[in-house]
């Protein structure tokens, strides 16, 4: 019955109870804005919750800050290993190609679906109108950046560390260690030399990291900020954001847009990436 009465609400009345923009609230609990977002962030399919992210104006500002850092990091290296054998240039110019054209946005670490958030109340995070939600689609490939530079392997059941890197000849290296950031940004270091190896299983969306050679505080720097950068990236391809509180769609800025440098001169490097995820 109630229904029945609001249709026959006379037009000026239902104006009035229309809600204006102005009256949005300033600030909302991730929680909330999920709640209130579901049908923009929804695919024909409904939410895959490991691919949900909420990415905050701080942690966009820590990522691109982070980003640029890494790209010049990453050039010195390349000048570097014009001199050093142990550098292999034609990886590190892979690896600021990848750096530069990739979303400059970041992301908090971990899973947003209402049962995270009831779990960890730290994460259900204040938001205001330049925060953003947002979904990706699915990407079952496996993100391996080494020395031979960034690929990107299909994932299938079973597949191991151990198996990716074996399966890419060079990618090793003379490395000790690799770093695993997985689907939801945590990371984690594993041994991959013959005597400190640690069996670890790899699962879609997985990012490796191996360690370049720490002959400089430079390299050194970058063994540490790479895993972590890529920890606060999107998860999955095909990105879409939109404003916690508005739902309005944002727009995804790029580190080639900021950076006004030439890129390192050299070859093109096959299966670099070239969507919208490093």
């Amino acid at each position: 019955m109630t229904l029945v009465v609001a249709s026959f609400a006379s037009p000026s009345t239902v104006a009035d109870e229309t809600p204006a923009s102005s009256s949005l609230p300033d600030s909302v609990r991730l929680s909330e804005a999920v709640i209130h977002q579901l049908s923009e962030l929804a695919t024909p399919t409904g939410i895959e919750w490991p691919y949900a992210f909420v990415a905050s104006q701080t942690m966009r500002g820590r990522s691109r800050a982070l980003g640029e850092r890494l790209f010049f990091e990453v050039r010195q290296l390349t000048t570097q290993a014009r001199f050093e054998t142990q550098l292999q240039r034609d990886g590190l110019v892979s690896w600021a190609r990848v750096i530069r054209r990739s979303p400059v946005d970041g992301r908090q670490v971990g899973r947003i679906d209402p049962i995270s958030l009831w779990r960890t109340p730290r994460l259900d995070i204040p938001l205001n109108d330049n925060d953003w939600i947002g979904q990706c689609q699915p990407d079952n490939r496996i993100q391996l950046w080494s020395a031979i530079g960034v690929r990107h392997l299909e994932w299938s059941s079973g597949l191991t560390l151990r198996q990716a890197l074996d399966g890419l000849p060079g990618a090793r290296s003379n490395a000790e260690h690799a770093s695993v950031i997985t689907l939801s940004g945590a990371i984690f270091s594993r041994g991959i030399s013959a005597w400190n190896e640690q069996p670890y299983s790899l699962a879609p969306g997985d990012r490796i990291v191996v360690d370049l050679p720490r002959i400089s505080a430079a390299s050194a720097w970058v063994n540490r900020s790479l895993p972590e950068w890529l920890s606060l990236q999107w998860p999955g391809k095909g990105c879409r954001a939109v404003s916690a509180i508005s739902g309005e769609t944002q727009e995804v800025e790029y580190l080639t847009s900021l950076i006004n440098v030439t890129e390192p001169a050299m070859p093109a490097v096959e299966n670099v990436s070239g969507d919208s995820t490093p």
